[in-house]
Formats: structure tokens, sequence, C-alpha cells
């Protein structure tokens, strides 16, 4: 519905216009209908109407003057002037305050009144539906959506709907991170990720000048991947010199984004022109390479192409499970682990995305499962993976390989201590189970058993024989281990640790934290920040 306020100083002119058509039925809502225009501009600043319809003449504050404080009001509604007669300098003084329209009292007959407002809804109804866009949100959704560009001829002016349809040519700024499988292991830091949109759309307009290159929107693809959508002046050079311009431009926008964080980013151009709809899809099909980046330890400006998987490559590296790793490292077996290792550095080396990738996470796979479940006879030393996990920096695929060397010593380790480890594979199912699903507060030892398709007592007898401790014991220490990491963070309040890692009240969450480190959460996270000022002070 489209709000109107009507403004006659004259009661049964008023009367007239209020009653003249069935407003609701063309879809308009009367929010204020008064004589009295300081009443009037007061309604106004209450409700904001999108169409007002206001007499000219009227004692104290006339019709010009109420257009002229709503528009100082920051007021950009639509106006439709009632006057009694003909007075050109009101018509001028109207033109300059953007008025709509004008209309003589000796012609409101319905039709033509019903015509007008009418035709002022149109243009209301466009500009409501166009608001909720911009020009960028739309290029977005043709990338990331597919819509149809025809979608939008009726919310866009002539020329912004022949934008969406022109043809252009791009570059993706793709910041280097972990690779994503990582989440699983490690979470977020429960901060919204860092955006460097401003950045790359500022870097992109301060070369375009000297560069005859165009910044026609900056499109968000993910948290992680930005697309700068240029117009580049092809019609009187040859695709070489369009490629050596987006090259040099890639180049200069590379070297701006990463003099700040080095190595943080990669650029990738796309020489060819098409519309961003084509690019879209294009994209999509073919965003696999930009995974590639994972391996690359350092930035890169590289050309985006058309990717072909390497089937052979796909099917080779799938010869080895996550259980197979698992117990070759409960059985020590280090040199099947160490051949493991050397088909990951040398995917590195090759930078052989499938192979690595392939490997590298069945091996935190494998890892993973000692999680909370190995601990050391003598010294009580748990095994976790998250801990030391701050001293790597995982966009780096070789420190990602010395992580795993880490943790494997780590696990045979404290496996020395006890050679009594050796779970069946329904424990382990189990225990995977418990880890998959710590945070959901339903998490029972009957939903564990439900979940691998054995009975409750059952899973709890051959649960403690094997692991040693209860179910529900075993769940709470993988939650606090989890909320460990969160309270390191420092970031979170104890209630939001509590909600993340499953339990439903935060006073039970810091009972159990008790019993199970020693502290509260609190004292915790005081003891770990002290630890960390010594450290500091220590450095300096």
């Amino acid at each position: 519905m489209i709000k109107v306020l009507l403004v006659d100083d004259e009661r049964l002119a008023l009367e007239y216009l209020e009653n003249i058509i069935s407003w609701e039925y063309y879809g308009f809502q009367l929010i204020g209908v008064t004589t009295d225009s300081e009443q009037a501009l007061q309604l106004y600043k209450k409700y904001k109407p999108e169409l007002v319809i206001s007499d000219v003449k009227m004692p104290g504050m006339n019709g010009l003057e109420l257009v002229n404080e709503i528009r100082d009001y920051g007021g950009k509604s639509h106006i439709l002037f009632l006057s009694a007669y003909k007075n050109f300098d009101y018509v001028k003084q109207a033109i300059r305050l953007d008025i709509d329209d004008y209309l003589l009292k000796s012609d409101l007959q319905e039709e033509t009144f019903l015509k007008k407002i009418l035709n002022l809804k149109e243009e209301i109804d466009k500009e409501k539906a166009k608001s909720q866009y911009t020009t960028g949100i739309i290029m977005e959704e043709l990338f990331n959506k597919n819509t149809p560009e025809e979608h939008y001829k009726l919310i866009l002016d002539e020329n912004d709907y022949i934008r969406i349809h022109k043809k252009y040519f791009y570059i993706i700024l793709a910041q280097k991170i972990p690779p994503r499988f990582l989440d699983k292991y490690f979470g977020q830091s429960g901060l919204p990720a860092p955006s460097f949109e401003f950045e790359f759309s500022n870097a992109c307009h301060s070369f375009q000048e000297d560069s005859q290159i165009q910044t026609a929107a900056i499109v968000a693809i993910n948290k992680n991947e930005y697309l700068a959508v240029l117009n580049v002046d092809s019609s009187m050079i040859s695709q070489m010199d369009v490629t050596e311009k987006l090259y040099e431009f890639s180049r200069r926008i590379f070297s701006k984004m990463n003099q700040e964080q080095e190595h943080q980013f990669d650029i990738y151009y796309y020489n060819k022109k098409m519309s961003l709809r084509q690019f879209g899809r294009f994209y999509h099909e073919n965003k696999n390479q930009l995974s590639q980046r994972y391996l690359k330890k350092r930035a890169q400006i590289m050309e985006f192409n058309e990717f072909k998987n390497n089937e052979q490559q796909m099917k080779e590296p799938k010869s080895i499970t996550s259980e197979e790793i698992y117990q070759m490292i409960k059985q020590k077996k280090k040199e099947n682990i160490e051949q493991c290792m050397q088909i990951i550095k040398k995917a590195v080396t090759e930078e052989s995305y499938f192979s690595y990738l392939w490997y590298i996470k069945n091996m935190f796979e494998a890892i993973s499962f000692f999680e909370g479940a190995l601990s050391g006879a003598k010294s009580g030393r748990k095994f976790s993976l998250i801990e030391n996990s701050a001293l790597y920096d995982f966009r780096n695929p070789n420190d990602l390989v010395d992580f795993i060397t880490f943790k494997l010593e780590e696990i045979w380790y404290i496996i020395s201590e006890s050679e009594t480890i050796a779970y069946s594979s329904v424990i382990s199912s189990a225990i995977r189970c418990i880890r998959e699903k710590y945070c959901d507060p339903q998490l029972t030892s009957a939903v564990v058993a439900g979940n691998i398709n054995i009975s409750t007592s059952w899973l709890s007898t051959k649960f403690k024989e094997e692991v040693g401790i209860g179910v529900s014991d075993f769940i709470n220490n993988v939650r606090i281990e989890h909320a460990k990491k969160m309270l390191d963070e420092k970031d979170y309040m104890v209630y939001e640790v509590s909600e993340q890692v499953g339990f439903t009240s935060s006073q039970y969450f810091s009972k159990i934290f008790k019993d199970f480190v020693g502290v509260t959460p609190n004292r915790y996270r005081k003891n770990h920040m002290d630890k960390e000022g010594l450290l500091h002070e220590t450095e300096k």
C-alpha cells in the first residue's frame, strides 16, 4: 500500500477529496486527512507518506512552504498540488521544489484525478522496487543466481538496463585461505570474516584513469573472493593489447592489495568479453581452479581459463581411506605413514591439487579420531588436535604438512605410554559421531547408539571397556576441549561458549568445565591471559 497524506484548508474540499475514489481498492492508504498545514507536517514526519496531495493557497503555512519544509526535512515524497485558480508564479515555485503535478480544482473529476494518481503510483512502485536494488546488487544476482536480465526491466531505467546486458572483462581477487575442510576441526573464530571489498573497489577505481579501464561494478562472490566487472575499450586495439592492459591493471591491484599483508591475495584475470550472467555460469563451471591456490606458496597473478579436470589424477589418489590411515597410525606403521606423507609433499611440489586434497583430508580425519580418546597412561596427557595449531599458518601447504608431522609424533608419544589403545570399528564410529555432533545439546549415548545402529546398553558397556570412560563423560570431554579453544580466543562470553559447544545452560557448563579442568571458565581465561602477558614480557 502507498501511504497518502491529504491537506486542504477547506473542509468540504477535503471531504470531497477523501471520498472521490476508493483509495484502498487502488492500493493507497490514507495516513492523514487534515485542514492544518502545521499538523500535516507533523503527520508527514511521523508516517513519511510516499504521496502528498495538498492545496497550494492555505492560511498560515501554504502548500509551497509545506513542501519546502518537507524537502528540508529530507523527504523525497511525490507531490500533487491542487489549486482553485491558475497562478504562473506558483507553478514556477512548484517546479523548483520538484512537484510531480499541478491540478486545478475545477478539473477535479474522478476520472481525471484517478488517472493522475495511478500514474504517480506506477512511478512510486518502480522507485520502491528499485530502492531494494543497486546496480551492483543486481549484477551480483546476475552473477551468482543466473537471473535473466529481463527480470529487472521494470526496475531499472533504460541506461542501467543496457549496462546489465553489456559484455565486460573481469578480474577476481581471491584471498589466500586455509583449505575449507579444516573448519570442521578448528571451527570459526566466531567473529565475522573481514571484508576487503572496500579496499578492492578503491584500488580498482584509483588505477582506472590512466589504464583506459573503467570499473562497472564490484561483486562479492563470497567472503573470500571478489569480482571486478571492467569496461575496456577493445574496439580499436588487438586481443593481445587487451590482455596486456588487463594484466598490467591486475598487477597494480595485486601490488596495492598485498603491500600491507604479504602474500594474502591472488588475482585471476579473464581476457574474453562476455556478459556478466554468461561469466557467472563460466565461473561456477570452472571455479575449482581457484582451489589450487591452497598449494601456492606465494600469491600470484593468473589467467582464469576453462578448467579441464584430469580424470586420472582425480581417481588415482582414492587408494586409501581415513580408516586405513587411522589403523596405520594406531599400529605405529611409520613406514606406511611416511609413504603417505611423501605423496602429500610431492603433491605440494607438483601442485597436484586433487592428490593433495585427498590425502590431506583423510590424514586429518584419521588424526582427529584420537581427539578426546587418547591419553597417556603415565602422564595423563590427552591428545588434542587444536593444541598448538595457532603456531602454524595453514594458508601455507608446507606449514600444514609440518603440523601433521608434529601431531603424528605427539600421538605416537602418547601411545608409547600405553599400548592398550585399540578401538574396534564400532567404538571408532561412536567416537567419530561424538566428534561431529558434540555441539548438539540433544546428543546423548542413546543418540550415538542410534547413529551407529546398536543398542544403548551395548554401546555403554563396550565404550567403557575399550575407552576407559563412559559415553557421557567422553562427550563432555570433547565439548570442554573445544570450549578451552574458544576461551583462549578471548572474544566469547561464557554463555556463548556454553551454547556453541552443546550445553543447555551456562551454569551446568561451568560445573562440568571445573570438574574436567580444575578451574571455572572465567578463571581458565584469566590464567591463559596472564600466561600470554608473561610471554610477551619475556619476548621484549
